[in-house]
């Protein structure tokens, strides 16, 4: 058996190399894991992450008013900070070993069909762009794949193509082999509808389209062959952009809030925070944030009390905005200050301003004694937004609102949710 494998990687040695730095990564993964003592458990994989992966992270927040484990913001940041590479080497990660065995064979049989009528280069960049175009979709939607299936289904569409010019192909890779191949296509489809399995279809699709345009370019014999080559090559460099779009997604209110974070000037991390909030309006932890970083720019934190208010009319299940907005209400010293603020609360809620005045307890003089201090003027930084947790003191617990015709705190009631 050895001889036999040995023999097949000096016959097809860019498929075997292709297979062996996936099998490599994995084999990496799992030493990984033993020798830290971890296992991969919920969304984010550390093993991976280490190893190269691209994988969803959330900032740990130490001030008490926005650390909550309900409400994780999060999203790419390696990505976002400017490792593009994270993308390819995600692709030759692996969930398990029946993901990498499945991903492996399939390989292993198309690529022994390829590998004899290309050139070695040629072939290598093809599987090397086919792995990374094929990923890119799935990072537009916000999705954070692993794995080489991608790349098989390009050169699943590859052999479509060459079958037709290669008649030696087309005896191995029959209408039979197609059926398969389109079948578990949109077996694929059919199984993340119903929740059975978390595929990547959209790196299926994208892959299956870049072989089979890869392949119509390598059967024509036309006189426009030579065109063909040159747009086809030309069209590649596309991938720069698609990368920069895909570190940089402007259309992603997270995105902006990423920034903030990282930005030390006060009102250019407001503007990031209104641009997230607008873009991303279910995402509590932006209108938080941005509430608490207008409240250093004015003595009346009028625009913080709209902000929370408004926050929290999409998330009403979201208690750490209560008590910031307690603690904002704190600051209104004057009669007047208050019944403006009271105006804003009749504006956004409506009808439900009641059922929300009586869950902000405003009617209660424990409101009065806000249960986290709010920092003074003078303070630059982020030292509000990370007090640390030894500053946390009780809080008063929110009363329930049984009663119609709105109960804020459950979370069936949020108008929006959070998506990772």
């Amino acid at each position: 058996m050895f001889h036999s494998l040995r023999r097949a990687c000096s016959k097809y040695p860019v498929t075997a190399a292709y297979i062996a730095f996936a099998v490599g990564l994995f084999l990496a993964v799992q030493i990984y894991r033993i020798d830290h003592g971890i296992s991969h458990d919920g969304s984010f994989d550390d093993a991976l992450w280490k190893l190269g992966a691209v994988q969803p992270l959330v900032f740990v927040h130490d001030h008490p008013l926005v650390e909550e484990k309900e409400y994780p913001t999060g999203g790419p940041f390696d990505l976002w900070s400017g490792e593009w590479w994270r993308i390819l080497i995600s692709g030759f990660h692996h969930g398990d070993a029946l993901h990498l065995l499945l991903n492996c064979v399939a390989i292993g049989f198309l690529g022994r069909l390829i590998e004899p009528v290309m050139k070695p280069w040629l072939y290598a960049a093809f599987l090397i762009l086919a792995t990374y175009v094929s990923l890119l979709p799935e990072y537009f939607l916000e999705h954070y794949p692993v794995g080489l299936s991608g790349g098989a289904y390009a050169m699943f569409g590859l052999l479509m193509m060459l079958r037709r010019i290669h008649p030696e192909i087309a005896e191995v890779f029959t209408e039979r082999e197609i059926n398969w191949g389109l079948g578990w296509l949109i077996l694929c489809f059919v199984l993340t509808h119903f929740n059975i399995m978390n595929i990547a279809n959209a790196a299926h699709v994208s892959g299956f389209v870049y072989g089979i345009l890869a392949g119509v370019v390598m059967i024509n014999q036309s006189r426009f062959a030579g065109t063909l080559w040159f747009l086809f090559v030309l069209s590649q460099v596309l991938v720069i952009p698609a990368t920069c779009l895909v570190c940089n997604p402007v259309w992603n209110g997270k995105y902006y809030w990423y920034l903030a974070r990282h930005e030390n000037n006060l009102e250019q991390k407001i503007a990031y925070l209104q641009k997230g909030m607008e873009l991303s309006p279910g995402e509590p932890k932006i209108g938080a944030e941005l509430a608490l970083n207008l409240f250093r720019t004015g003595e009346v934190p009028l625009r913080s009390w709209e902000i929370m208010l408004r926050s929290l009319e999409r998330n009403r299940s979201y208690d750490k905005g209560v008590e910031i907005t307690r603690l904002i209400w704190k600051q209104f010293h004057s009669d007047q200050e208050k019944l403006q603020a009271l105006e804003i609360v009749s504006d956004v809620f409506g009808e439900e301003s009641d059922a929300w005045l009586e869950r902000f307890q405003l009617d209660q003089s424990a409101v009065a004694s806000a249960d986290v201090p709010l920092p003074k003027s003078d303070r630059s930084g982020n030292e509000f937004l990370f007090l640390r947790e030894t500053d946390r003191q009780v809080a008063p617990q929110p009363r329930d609102l049984s009663a119609p015709p709105v109960d804020p705190r459950s979370p069936q009631s949020a108008m929006e949710g959070v998506t990772l």
